[in-house]
């Protein structure tokens, strides 16, 4: 497998142009289209007719939230002009996150950045990025909105349970991580199940894509403490990529997720790939 399709998630936060860069670098190296898109936040229009002088200001802000969106395409067609694949620009209308899920599923890679608390821009929908990692039907490939990133996968972590979920993200990545080095953390939780497979499994289908790597343990204990285990035992192997599995259920906006998928969702160092 390869990815001949990359979509990153662009809206206005300032973190959005490092994310693209990343993108554009994966796109490069491995002659895939670029898709640029574009979905940020949309207030209810509701909302606006609760106040006085409602026309003036739904039409202000709807001028508004429109300069901003020429802003951040003018910027992805200069910075991808002369790349040397393909490319496009999309915008959705409507309702942000049913769109972008939509939008989404075409791609072979989705490329999105963390929820920043700190910047209001970075706010598209509620759960917007949980939403997209359980429901897209496609790996994320997720950017901490907290430091600098060249393109991941030279060192990667990966998450090993055995289950359906490690499974599927582990051979999502192998785009990323062929040819690297990996470490498997086998990280069995309380309730795992029989036919959970082996670590060494893993082990032999990443040799099989030429990544060297090795096996580490953790102790069963909380999601919380899996999840924290995860990203110290990361930080000590110098990777630049955690690979694992998604958990969570619920429908659209009304999402449960796993502890661990919370942990490093909220709390996350380097990027992570993720797969449900």
């Amino acid at each position: 497998m390869e990815y001949t399709s990359i979509m990153v998630h662009l809206d206005t936060s300032p973190r959005a142009l490092d994310r693209l860069e990343i993108a554009a670098r994966l796109a490069v190296a491995r002659h895939a289209r670029l898709i640029g898109l574009f979905s940020g936040f949309m207030p209810d229009p509701a909302w606006f007719y609760l106040m006085e002088g409602a026309a003036t200001y739904v039409d202000e802000d709807r001028q508004r939230r429109g300069d901003s969106r020429e802003n951040v395409r003018r910027r992805f067609e200069a910075a991808t002009r002369d790349l040397g694949v393909d490319t496009e620009w999309r915008a959705v209308e409507g309702d942000p996150l049913v769109m972008a899920l939509r939008e989404a599923r075409e791609a072979d890679l989705i490329v999105a950045g963390q929820y920043d608390p700190a910047d209001p821009d970075s706010f598209v929908a509620t759960q917007f990025l949980e939403t997209i990692v359980l429901d897209s039907g496609r790996p994320v490939l997720v950017i901490p909105f907290a430091g600098k990133f060249t393109v991941p996968g030279a060192r990667a972590m990966v998450a090993w349970n055995g289950g359906r979920e490690a499974t599927r993200a582990l051979h999502d990545a192998m785009p990323l991580i062929a040819g690297g080095e990996a470490k498997v953390l086998c990280a069995q939780g309380a309730g795992a199940r029989p036919d959970a497979s082996l670590p060494g499994h893993a082990v032999a289908a990443l040799a099989n894509h030429g990544v060297r790597a090795d096996i580490d343990y953790c102790q069963a204990g909380s999601d919380l403490a899996i999840g924290e285990m995860l990203l110290s035992r990361a930080a000590d192997f110098g990777a630049d990529l955690v690979v694992m599995g998604a958990y969570g259920r619920g429908r659209l906006r009304e999402l449960v997720l796993g502890g661990v998928t919370r942990t490093l969702l909220d709390t996350m160092t380097v990027p992570v790939l993720m797969s449900h």
